[in-house]
């Protein structure tokens, strides 16, 4: 790596703690309902003005001790998790697609991803303006890139020439069909949720998050995210969901949920390695992590029929971590 690119690297890294910061502001402000730009930063404890040395990025925190340097009052870790977070994600996008109009396109998508998850973790709200953003910001993204494809072609050619399967390649259509397949899913999925505990299984705004990540990065990647997203919320919620039943002394579930997990492990390493070759014992086997799983089901949905003894995580961060895994390890482009 040359000089100019460590230089490159350096000013994104630093944008991205600053834009981290901001971050944290539209976070906290968006939640309170007060204006992201006035009046200028405070301390939420004491409400006196923040001096500028307050203010940089993770390094104040840490020569703050974590403390507020007038009231003495914790800060919040939200504050250098954040500023980290989008640090590292605009250095990660940056060295992935270099400096590119598709750069600030999802540097902005990502920061409002880091927003929706913020509100969503404090206080289980996601807001209007914030997944409507995401949806104008991936079709708008669809027509600019489909623009470039049709004026690339027509310099190329003398005439703009789509392809024989022009309705499957289209940006523009990617991202359309994305918007529908996230939706649908999300919402299909959430009404699964009235016949075994009588209200949705995810809230409205789940719904267009997924319709957002569909319209920047197509149907076929959001496919891939949902199902990225259904494993990073078991892994969330399962030492919580553990706990709650620990403390409510709900042992049938707890015995039952963690045998069928042994049971799954085991069955499955045996599957892969091959120690299963009798075929009776192979159904045995099946038909044992069955019935434990059934009884798991059972015992689950018994849990969630009371509302007041669910264990509830929000899904939408469990989207946005799918969607930065899929798009950082698998390869997943924006249309």
């Amino acid at each position: 790596m040359d000089a100019t690119n460590i230089i490159l690297l350096v000013f994104v890294a630093l944008t991205g703690l600053c834009i981290g910061s901001f971050l944290n502001v539209v976070i906290l402000r968006t939640l309170s309902g007060e204006s992201i730009v006035f009046p200028p930063s405070k301390c939420p404890k004491c409400g006196n003005k923040l001096k500028w040395w307050h203010n940089i990025p993770i390094l104040s925190y840490i020569c703050l001790g974590g403390k507020c340097g007038f009231c003495k009052e914790k800060i919040s870790i939200q504050y250098p998790i954040v500023e980290f977070i989008t640090c590292l994600i605009f250095v990660l996008t940056y060295l992935k697609l270099g400096v590119s109009l598709d750069l600030f396109f999802a540097l902005t998508f990502f920061s409002l991803l880091i927003v929706i998850a913020g509100t969503d973790i404090k206080e289980k709200v996601v807001y209007d303006v914030h997944t409507h953003s995401l949806i104008i910001i991936g079709i708008l993204y669809s027509i600019i890139i489909t623009i470039m494809d049709m004026y690339g072609s027509y310099q190329l050619f003398g005439s703009i020439y789509l392809g024989n399967c022009w309705l499957q390649t289209l940006p523009v259509i990617n991202s359309l069909l994305g918007i529908l397949a996230g939706a649908a899913i999300m919402e299909l999925a959430a009404r699964l949720g009235y016949p075994i505990a009588g209200n949705r299984a995810f809230g409205e705004g789940d719904t267009f998050i997924a319709a957002g990540i569909g319209a920047l990065f197509g149907w076929r990647a959001i496919l891939m995210i949902l199902a990225v997203s259904v494993g990073v919320q078991v892994l969330l919620t399962l030492p919580a969901f553990f706990k709650k039943l620990y403390v409510k002394r709900e042992m049938k579930t707890l015995v039952s949920l963690s045998l069928f997990l042994i049971l799954a492990v085991t069955y499955w390493i045996m599957q892969y390695t091959g120690l299963i070759s009798n075929t009776l014992i192979y159904l045995a086997a099946a038909i044992i992590l069955a019935i434990t799983g059934l009884y798991a089901c059972k015992q689950i949905i018994t849990g969630l029929k009371n509302p007041e003894e669910q264990t509830f995580l929000p899904f939408g961060p469990a989207m946005v971590i799918a969607t930065f895994l899929v798009y950082f390890l698998c390869h997943y482009s924006p249309i």
